[in-house]
């Protein structure tokens, strides 16, 4: 396992369970994952080299990760290497992991795209002439909304690139035009060559001039499903297609606003929003199980699925915390035993700070709400917000609610 964060818990336990031996490889010296692993390695999930020597060593039978973006590349191309199954070839891994790359890829063949420009630290403002503001600045390759902000002007993409670029590994940041939109986050996976889709959720997050692309929430089914379900669809194949993705997962973000949908990113694993869950509780389909039996086995294929937009809704709430030292908390078994609750969990224990909200590796827990109809699962959202608490010192409840999280704007100092 590349990678063994929160993202990866849920993979790292599904595969002791089906009774294979885990090997977690990252560069933290421990981590929850780790701990339940068989075997622990320091081996920075972004190192070819070291993830070759680790996956050598240990003569593994597969290679794989989960919920997360960047080690896809290492995944596929160790694997190639060592010539171990993998789902992508080493080109169509980088296509869709390097934003620039992709997004070149997205204009070659005329996908919609948010305009945009690749630039270096000196960069003149004839490069950006074509964009119009507000911007949006990025790392070309990272992850976790990391280093990403919406700025207004020239000079202040200029302020604000070593704050980007400390999250790359490259010495270029990715600028484009600010599309005001929804997010729509596609699931799926793709059996030689075909296509078959999961989920199409509203990927919600905090107000754009607030932490823009941190997501709070993933709502299904989506508010846009019947308007542009089948344009999602006919995009979300046509993606597949010349990005030459034949095989394994799939986990595609758009945007949706007044001038139709725009392709924001791809990605080929499965989502970090707890999606091994959230899949099966709508189709049945243990995705988790295809991902992993895939890895090390290629004979074994997945043998599709039908889309339908009418199955169980749900809200997967990604809930984060003013800053503060933690010195009690609902216990989450608390959480769990609701019956509206399908599943709910961690990233911080009583003892703990938490630091000043920056992007997405600041997330506090996470929980899944169920109800029998859409306005249910609203309702089941507001009490479960109405047991939890992560309290500091002074009693204050830290957790920011689902809709004080909506309401957010860059005034308040989290």
């Amino acid at each position: 396992m590349v990678g063994a964060g929160s993202c990866q818990i849920n993979a790292i336990k599904k595969i002791k369970e089906m009774g294979h031996k885990v090997i977690a490889a990252d560069y933290n010296s421990w981590t929850e994952g780790k701990e339940i692993a068989d075997v622990s390695v320091v081996a920075d999930a972004f190192d070819e080299e070291a993830i070759y020597l680790c996956a050598k060593e240990h003569h593994v039978d597969g290679i794989l990760t989960v919920g997360t973006d960047q080690p896809v590349f290492i995944v596929n191309r160790v694997s190639e290497r060592l010539n171990l199954p993998h789902f992508l070839n080493t080109q169509t891994a980088l296509w869709v992991t390097n934003k620039k790359e992709m997004k070149h890829r997205f204009n070659q063949f005329k996908i919609p795209t948010a305009p945009f420009a690749v630039v270096g630290h000196s960069f003149g403002s004839s490069a950006l002439m074509h964009l119009k503001p507000p911007y949006v600045i990025k790392p070309i390759d990272s992850q976790g909304q990391r280093g990403i902000f919406k700025v207004d002007s020239i000079d202040e993409i200029r302020s604000r690139f070593e704050a980007v670029i400390r999250h790359s590994r490259t010495s270029e940041i990715l600028v484009e035009q600010y599309y005001d939109n929804d997010e729509v986050t596609v699931s799926g996976w793709v059996t030689k060559g075909r296509l078959s889709i999961f989920t199409i959720t509203d990927r919600v997050t905090f107000p754009s001039d607030a932490k823009i692309g941190v997501c709070i929430a993933h709502r299904f089914p989506s508010v846009h499903q019947k308007t542009y379900g089948d344009k999602i669809v006919a995009l979300t194949e046509h993606i597949c297609n010349r990005f030459d993705i034949d095989e394994g997962p799939i986990y595609f973000q758009y945007l949706i606003g007044d001038k139709g949908i725009w392709v924001n990113e791809i990605a080929c694993r499965l989502g970090g929003a707890y999606e091994d869950v959230t899949i099966p509780y709508v189709t049945g389909v243990d995705v988790l199980s295809h991902n992993i039996n895939q890895c090390y086995d290629a004979s074994q294929t997945f043998k599709g699925y039908e889309y339908k937009s009418d199955k169980r809704p749900y809200s997967t709430q990604l809930f984060f915390c003013k800053p503060g030292k933690v010195v009690s908390m609902t216990p989450v078994s608390k959480l769990k035993e609701k019956p509206y609750i399908l599943d709910a969990g961690y990233n911080f224990k009583m003892g703990d700070t938490i630091g000043q909200l920056e992007n997405a590796s600041q997330r506090a827990g996470y929980f899944i709400v169920t109800g029998e109809n859409e306005m249910e699962v609203e309702e089941n959202i507001m009490k479960a917000y109405a047991l939890l608490y992560f309290q500091d010192e002074q009693g204050e409840n830290l957790v920011i609610r689902y809709d004080e999280a909506l309401s957010l704007n860059h005034s308040i100092t989290l």
